[in-house]
Parts: C-alpha cells; sequence; structure tokens
C-alpha cells in the first residue's frame, strides 16, 4: 500500500491498519527471537566435540582431532621449556632394550673349523675372543598329563580296608587343571576374546582340544567359584571412606544392560543390573547405607543415597562450562568457574606434595570467596525469561549449570575440604573401560548369568591387577580353592 492509498482511508481504516501491522512486526519478531535461538543451538550442536560435551573422540571432525593435537603439542612443549618434542624417545631420557642374562637356559658353542687364512684346521687351536648373542624364544608348550591313584590298603590288625581320598581338585576320571582352566578364563575375561576362538587358541597354543561347552564352563565355574569374594569385596568397600561410582550400558541380547562400578585404587567391584535405579544399588550391597563420600557425576540416582556425602566430578563439570562458555554471555562466569576449579586443584595437590592433610584455612575461605562471588555473576547472566515466555534449550543450559553450582557447592568443592577426594571421577570411569571394550567386540552378551559372570570375573582381576597379583596366578588361585581376598571389614 502506498503513501496515496493510505491517505484515502478513513480514520477507523487506518486504525485497523495499524493494529494489523502491530501484529505483523509481532509476529516477525516472534520468528526473528525463535530463528536467532534455533541458530544459537544450531551453533551450540556443531561447536559440541570430546572436550566439551559427552560425545566420544571418535566422533570428532577431523579439523577438531587436529586442534586437539596441537593442544597437546603446545601443552608438552611449555612443560619441556617452550621447546617443541619430537617423536619417539626424548634427548636424555632413559631408553628401553632388551639386555643380557648372565644364568642363559642352553648355550651353544659356534667354533670356526679352518683357519680363513691358510686353511688349515682349528679343531685344537687357542680361544682369544668370545663374542655373545642370545635369543628369547618359547618352547613348543605341551600338556603334562599326571595321574592320581589312590590306593586301598587292609589294616594288618582288624582287617578293615581303608581308601584314600583323591585332592579336592581332582573331580572326574578325567579333567583339566587349575592352569589351564586359569588361562580359559583369562583368554574370555582378561583379554575378551570370545568362546569359539579362545578354544581354538588353546588347542593351537597348547595342543589341548577343548569344546566350546567346556570353555564355556570353565567360565561358569570361575564365576560360581568368585561368590565368596563378591560377598567380601562389597563388605570391605562398605568400609572405606571415599568411593567412586559410575555406570555404562551393555546389552543383553537387544535389551539394555547396566553395568555399576564402585571403586578405588585398590579395588572394583562392577555389578551387571537390568536396571539403572535404586534398585541396582540395592543389589550391588555397597552404597545403599554408606556413610563416607560418593565421587560420581551427578546422575538423580546418587543423590538419594541420603547418609552419603557427595563429591561431584571435576571433569564433567569443566566440560559442561565449556560447553556453556561458548554463548558469549556466559563466557566470563563459566571460564572463570573452570580456571578456579584448575587451580583449586592444583593447591590442593601442592598440600599433598607437602605432606599436608588438608589445605589451609585462609586458602579455603579465600577460593571459597571467589566461587561465591563467580557462582552469583552465573545466575545473574540467566535471569528469568519475560513473562510468556520459556526459556530456550541454551537458556536451559546454562541457567540449569549455573544453578547447579550454586545448589551442590559443597559437593563441587569437596575435593577441597578433603583432600582423600579426587578431583574428578576418573576411577571408575577406568574401571568401566573393560564393559566398553565387550560392547565393541562382543556386542552383547546372550543372559543375564552371562553379564553376571562376567562383572564379578572382571571385578576379581581388576582388583588383584590393582594389588600387584597377575592375572593368571590370581586365576590359578582361584582354581586351586585359594582365591585372592581382601581385608575383613571390621
Amino acid at each position: 500500500m502506498t503513501s496515496g492509498d493510505a491517505a484515502g482511508l478513513s480514520h477507523a481504516e487506518l486504525v485497523e491498519l495499524v493494529v494489523e501491522l502491530s501484529h505483523r512486526v509481532e509476529a516477525l519478531a516472534a520468528d526473528n527471537e525463535r530463528l536467532r535461538a534455533e541458530n544459537q543451538r544450531l551453533r551450540a550442536e556443531v561447536a559440541k566435540n570430546s572436550g566439551n560435551s559427552s560425545k566420544p573422540s571418535s566422533r570428532d571432525p577431523a579439523a577438531e582431532r587436529k586442534r586437539q593435537a596441537e593442544e597437546r603439542q603446545a601443552k608438552k612443549a611449555r612443560a619441556a621449556g617452550g621447546k617443541k618434542r619430537r617423536p619417539g624417545k626424548q634427548p636424555g631420557t632413559k631408553g628401553n632394550t632388551l639386555e643380557m642374562t648372565e644364568a642363559p637356559d642352553e648355550v651353544i658353542v659356534h667354533a670356526p673349523e679352518a683357519c680363513s687364512g691358510c686353511g688349515a684346521g682349528l679343531g685344537e687351536a687357542e680361544v682369544t675372543a668370545v663374542a655373545r648373542r642370545q635369543v628369547i624364544d618359547i618352547p613348543v608348550p605341551a600338556p603334562v598329563v599326571t595321574e592320581h591313584r589312590t590306593q586301598t590298603r587292609r589294616c594288618g590288625c582288624c582287617g578293615q580296608e581303608s581308601t584314600a581320598a583323591f585332592p579336592e581338585a581332582v573331580r572326574a576320571p578325567v579333567s583339566y587343571g587349575p592352569r589351564v582352566r586359569a588361562i580359559v578364563v583369562y583368554l574370555l575375561a582378561r583379554q575378551h576374546i570370545p568362546v569359539q576362538r579362545s578354544a581354538e587358541a588353546m588347542a593351537e597354543l597348547f595342543g589341548i582340544e577343548m569344546a566350546t561347552g567346556t570353555v564355556d564352563a570353565i567360565y561358569n565355574d570361575a564365576a560360581r567359584r568368585l561368590r565368596g569374594f563378591i560377598a567380601a569385596l562389597a563388605a570391605w568397600l562398605r568400609s572405606l571412606p571415599v568411593l567412586h561410582a559410575d555406570e555404562t550400558t551393555d546389552r543383553i541380547g537387544t535389551a539394555t544392560c547396566w553395568m555399576h562400578v564402585v571403586s578405588t585404587g585398590l579395588y572394583t567391584l562392577i555389578h551387571a543390573s537390568v536396571t539403572r535405579g535404586t534398585d541396582a544399588i540395592v543389589e550391588a550391597g555397597v552404597l545403599i547405607s554408606y556413610r563416607g563420600v560418593i565421587v560420581h557425576d551427578r546422575l538423580a540416582l546418587y543423590w538419594k543415597l541420603k547418609k552419603a556425602r557427595h563429591g561431584l566430578c571435576a571433569a564433567h563439570l569443566l566440560r559442561d562450562l565449556a560447553s556453556v562458555a561458548e554463548v558469549a554471555t556466559q563466557t566470563a562466569w563459566a571460564a572463570g568457574l573452570a580456571a578456579l576449579l584448575v587451580e583449586i586443584n592444583a593447591a590442593c595437590d601442592a598440600a599433598r606434595a607437602g605432606g599436608h592433610k588438608a589445605l589451609a584455612p585462609t586458602r579455603q575461605r579465600t577460593f571459597r570467596s571467589r566461587y561465591d562471588a563467580l557462582v552469583a555473576d552465573g545466575i545473574a547472566a540467566n535471569p528469568a525469561p519475560a513473562p510468556g515466555r520459556k526459556r530456550t534449550s541454551l537458556q536451559r543450559q546454562s541457567f540449569n549449570l549455573a544453578t547447579a553450582f550454586d545448589d551442590h557447592r559443597q559437593a563441587i568443592l569437596r575435593y577441597m575440604y578433603d583432600l582423600e577426594v579426587s578431583f574428578t571421577n576418573n576411577q571408575a570411569e577406568r574401571d568401566l573401560r573393560p564393559v566398553k571394550i565387550h560392547r565393541k567386540i562382543s556386542s552383547c552378551f546372550r543372559s543375564q548369568a552371562g553379564a553376571e559372570r562376567f562383572a564379578h570375573v572382571r571385578s576379581y582381576l581388576s582388583t588383584t591387577r590393582k594389588n600387584d597379583v597377575g592375572a593368571l596366578d590370581a586365576l590359578t588361585r582361584l582354581f586351586n580353592g585359594d582365591p585372592w581376598m581382601p581385608p575383613q571389614a571390621a
């Protein structure tokens, strides 16, 4: 409509036109706001990577992988005094190479038969020098069959016949010994080799032909023998002051299976459950009445454990802060909190290195004051939306994070107040990696019982490894009826 057309309208028509145009402007403004929010959301989604979200590093684009690699190289260069780190062994570092032994198992002497000059025989010639080289190899292994015979003897006094008993491990006319059974479970549970290929490995490596059903039965027997260990481990974990907890998924057929872990630097308990909820905590028997500190990643499940104190994984918090800091209006407080958490951790590390049991109270108060100020900035940067409006997904993310730092400040700073509490929950995540490996290799379990035996055997192998007991030795002890056991809880 031109200005000339508008001039011919009545006052009522002009008012109606203004109202219509106002509605159009409001609609356009609403569309613009929606598109702006959608643009922010999409930009934030594109910016997500393994460093600021839960995305695995395998899904990072090539440019992000290159950036992270350059950042790691820059950190190494700074640590080396600004010099660029070359690939391979670094100057001044200790090298590793094969070393000769002074007690070889076999010595083979190679003597020259004839003189290289005149051709004379050297059978009785003087030895003037000896050069040595050693070859490390493994002889072809062969199974050793041990026959057990029990005798029956008649008493010369009363005529009663008495028969000796077979050892506890000798239960059948022909059976596999503890070491063979230990190797089978080692291949299955430690090296994640499938049943069929484990049977193949036993045949080709050791000359022991074994049916797949036998391999599976040995695995089941290992899990059965570990019941006492699992009960003792759960009891011992309940007595410790700090525990790490986490969970991840696996599959039973097409259904989801949850693997829960409770662990420390010396002990690992993995529990397989059909649920991620409280029932799994009850089944595992450790956290439900625990009164120490649980380090976790803010999953709602753990907040239900009211008797325990809580410590939050700073690695997750730093990742969330990095994601929120991508938004310009949130950068100051989010980046500031991230830097502060790292600074506090460095102070805690220095205190531990100095033999202190706690961070100095004055430093605690200073850090807490800076924390409170940054959290207040975060709350202020996320005001309530206008009446009738809702927060966008990005606004909810930053608001929820600022609120979490406000509501859970004691749990977030637990590592500052208690030097026994770790900065991250990496311990639990490391202890769950075998589950990820199983998922990648085997895709799924066939039954709940299969998931449970995997969890129990992995608990045993992880715990014994942490306590410097080799996997094969630990499994051999298990099949000898003398499994490695945790200390007795008081």
